[in-house]
């Protein structure tokens, strides 16, 4: 995780070109919508769309039909420098929320009227922090610093530290979801990686993640989020063997602890960026990948839908 962090935080001194859409409109699905630029964040609101942030500050949002709209964001007095750029963002129905790590702070954009940028400064123990990644819940925000410290953020800008290990989204009740760390045996040289899953504490275990098929084993478990409409806690598991074979599998999990639907989706190929996959409000999983074409000039935003599976297994 911090080395993520550092390599997004150095990746801030280069440049990059403007983004936009290659075609006019496509639909957002599985082929993906082909998208000039450096990526930096993506995300949904809860009323459809899906919204893209670039390098160079250019916000696209899609449609489901992929009717692109641009948003330029404002640069004001908020913005320290014209080269300084945001990390992570969150959007709901009115605005577009960007964290930055030389900025302890929420900035807010209204989305029907981007005329500037309203900041939320935070501190904690009167200390600024360096958010590097940016969620929203019913209550305000989460964010995850450059230390791996996990936020919860009330609309006054009200800081609470969450346990260690703790899930930058929150659980439908607006809970910690907290994830087994990974442990090296000085000993043996060998590493347990997790597959555990606890809420809130580390009592309760909420899921364990299915083993790996051989040779493979789990390396990473991540918290997308909870599907209001099916009831269904979302993961997004990687497993591996090695460095070249790492897969990727979405799990849908209901109150049970039963996988209800699954998905393996392409692993990530884009460098500095924080998520690159996230759990979009309809359910479907959105996500950008480097154009393998021209890698460095331009991405693909995909939409996949998660597959119900035949029969309910137990994680």
């Amino acid at each position: 995780m911090r080395n993520k962090i550092i390599a997004a935080a150095l990746f801030g001194l280069l440049s990059s070109g403007m983004l936009m859409a290659e075609n006019a409109k496509q639909p957002l699905n599985e082929r993906g919508i082909y998208i000039k630029g450096v990526c930096k964040a993506i995300d949904s609101s809860p009323d459809g769309y899906v919204y893209v942030l670039t390098r160079d500050k250019q916000l696209i949002r899609f449609d489901e039909d992929g009717e692109q709209k641009v948003i330029p964001i404002p640069f004001n007095k908020e913005i320290k420098s014209e080269d300084d750029y945001f990390c992570d963002m969150t959007v709901d129905t009115k605005c577009a929320y960007f964290c930055a790590y030389n900025y302890s702070s929420i900035l807010a954009l209204d989305l029907n009227n981007p005329k500037e940028l309203k900041a939320l400064n935070l501190s904690y123990e009167n200390k600024p922090i360096n958010p590097m990644i940016l969620t929203r819940n019913y209550e305000g925000w989460c964010v995850k610093d450059f230390d791996s410290r996990t936020f919860k953020i009330d609309k006054k800008g009200n800081l609470t530290l969450l346990p260690a290990s703790t899930e930058v989204t929150l659980d439908k009740n607006g809970k910690s979801v907290i994830i087994e760390e990974t442990k090296f045996n000085t000993e043996t040289g060998t590493t347990s990686f997790p597959r555990k899953v606890f809420s809130n504490d580390l009592n309760t275990v909420r899921w364990v993640a299915p083993e790996a098929e051989a040779p493979k084993q789990v390396t990473s478990i991540e918290y997308l989020g909870f599907n209001i409409d099916r009831g269904l806690d979302v993961y997004l598991v990687k497993s591996a063997s090695g460095d070249m074979d790492t897969e990727i599998t979405i799990y849908a999990v209901n109150n049970s602890n039963e996988i209800i639907a699954k998905k393996v989706i392409p692993n990530g190929s884009l460098d500095f960026i924080m998520r690159y996959c996230k759990l979009a409000n309809d359910g479907s999983i959105i996500a950008v990948y480097a154009d393998p074409e021209n890698p460095n000039e331009q991405f693909i935003l995909k939409k996949f839908e998660i597959k119900e599976i035949e029969a309910p297994t137990k994680g």
